[in-house]
């Protein structure tokens, strides 16, 4: 199970990080909310939603061919949770900086929360950073992005009571020498209220081939996100890894995202859903 105690920033280092000061020049948005009205008791996350990286980071030092790769963000995963929050009608939030600038979905300190290398790739920008450049980047997007998480899913209680949390990521078709088969997978932890279903309805199409906890795993501690937001607190809640070259597309995106809509529809419609998890 998730350790709050070291999973977690702390409230005090919390408050002291001046959220909105860097970049205030910079328009485009760091988090997107998406179907922010939705009525549904759901709430869809998107980690790793856009490769935006901060004026002052430059490229990172690396050319244009490497920051289009998954190393920087999840292809089409934008589209897939976008297209799925209208579908399921729930409100939405995705995060756009890369995740070569900090990894929203990695636990603060862990080496993979600002990658050094990254699928066979030196990234220059990441190499020796400073204190104050780590807390920095922090700043800039991983509290933010998680701050909006927690608001909405604030709202929802106060509206409903227990919502569900839906997590969407891509993965790349080959890892190194690797081939990654599968089209769909399913990741969880210790509450399988939501994934076991799903799992069982994606099967149920023998042309899917569908991972359970493959290519990754959803035990913590390896992402943060799902572990901090929803299993920490027993909320219901799952997550659908889609390999990219299936979803690169806007219309193979939403052609994803309604097939996710049917698995999904009849399993938020259980009442019994929105109750807590306990161990």
């Amino acid at each position: 199970m998730f350790d709050q105690k070291q999973g977690a920033i702390s409230p005090a280092a919390s408050a002291a990080i001046p959220a909105g000061s860097v970049a205030a020049s910079d328009e485009r948005p760091v988090v997107e909310l998406a179907n922010p009205a939705g009525p549904t008791p759901l709430l869809l996350l998107c980690d790793h939603a856009g490769r935006r990286i901060p004026a002052w980071l430059g490229d990172l030092g690396l050319p244009a061919e490497e920051l289009a790769r998954h190393i920087a963000f999840d292809i089409g995963a934008a589209d897939v949770t976008r297209r799925l929050a209208r579908l399921l009608d729930a409100p939405a939030v995705l995060a756009h900086v890369s995740r070569l600038v900090v990894d929203p979905n990695r636990l603060p300190g862990d080496p993979s929360s600002i990658p050094a290398l990254s699928d066979g790739t030196l990234i220059p920008g990441n190499q020796e950073l400073s204190p104050d450049e780590i807390r920095r980047r922090f700043a800039y997007a991983f509290v933010p992005y998680h701050r909006a998480v927690a608001r909405q899913i604030a709202g929802l209680r106060r509206r409903h009571g227990i919502p569900a949390i839906i997590s969407i990521h891509s993965f790349t078709p080959q890892l190194g020498a690797n081939p990654r088969p599968w089209d769909v997978a399913v990741l969880w932890d210790a509450d399988r209220r939501l994934a076991g279903p799903a799992l069982a309805r994606l099967r149920r199409d023998p042309e899917l081939k569908v991972g359970d906890n493959e290519p990754y795993s959803g035990r913590y501690p390896i992402c943060y996100t799902i572990p901090f937001h929803a299993l920490r607190t027993g909320l219901p809640h799952v997550t659908f890894e889609l390999r990219q070259d299936l979803i690169a597309t806007r219309a193979h995106a939403e052609a994803w995202a309604l097939r996710l809509a049917e698995v999904l529809r009849e399993l938020l419609a259980d009442r019994k859903l929105y109750r807590r998890y306990h161990s």
